[in-house]
């Protein structure tokens, strides 16, 4: 494992990775261990308890009970390679276009949110959404929330490496998830996005794994890349 790299550190200073400004070091999640740990009943890590907590918005569920709770969703029923929200992120994105918006731009909004999240409750483009419609209505029980939510979300994900090389890529559980996570960083998608081979990977799930990079926009880092393992969208 490795320390936070500019990346994350500039990403810091956007407000979004507070909680590793404390020297946190980063690691690939262990997905065999994650499945026998969310199936425990009489583990604090039981998915059950973990979900129930995440829709609360509970402020403390832990870092490692957050990757659990992230990760062990591959594990789960309701988990599904493609999802068919392709729709609904096509309503989202273009009425999150309009220059302004309407008391129905925003019950459209609410609307297409709750159908993604159905799908995929990790979402973040969606619960960036709600956020929008929690402060427009100014119902802050709600907006904190879904804040909580998103910030459950980003740090399971933003834990698991600093995306700038293939050995040190950030982990997601779907393929859509990286390009809310380019945008996290503060990044724009560069229009690339490719396969590399697993050429210098070592260790956990080392053959397994299923690495991808997205090219991001010239931006003052100098970054080029950001990758990701997606093993969990190749499972069959």
């Amino acid at each position: 494992m490795r320390k936070i790299t500019c990346l994350l550190i500039a990403a810091v200073f956007c407000g979004t990775l507070s909680i590793y400004a404390n020297g946190y070091s980063f690691g690939a999640p262990d997905y065999e261990q994650i499945e026998r740990n969310i199936q425990d009943p009489t583990s604090s890590f039981y998915f059950p308890k973990l979900m129930a907590r995440y829709l609360d918005g509970d402020p403390t569920m832990s870092l490692e009970e957050s990757r659990h709770l992230y990760f062990g969703f591959v594990f789960h029923p309701a988990f599904a390679l493609y999802d068919g929200s392709a729709e609904y992120n096509r309503l989202l994105v273009n009425t999150l276009r309009n220059p302004t918006f309407s008391e129905q731009d925003v019950a459209d909004i609410l609307r297409f949110t709750q159908a993604l999240l159905k799908r995929d409750p990790f979402n973040l483009r969606a619960l960036n959404a709600q956020l929008l419609v929690h402060a427009y209505h100014e119902d802050m029980t709600e907006y904190a929330r879904v804040a909580w939510q998103r910030h459950i979300v980003q740090n399971a994900i933003l834990s698991t490496g600093d995306g700038m090389t293939q050995q040190t890529p950030f982990f997601v559980i779907r393929a859509a998830h990286q390009y809310d996570v380019v945008s996290l960083l503060g990044f724009h998608f560069g229009g690339v996005d490719r396969s590399v081979r697993n050429r210098g990977i070592r260790g956990i799930f080392a053959r397994n794994r299923h690495i991808n990079f997205l090219s991001v926009e010239e931006n003052i880092f100098g970054i080029r890349r950001v990758y990701f393992d997606i093993s969990p969208t190749m499972r069959r």
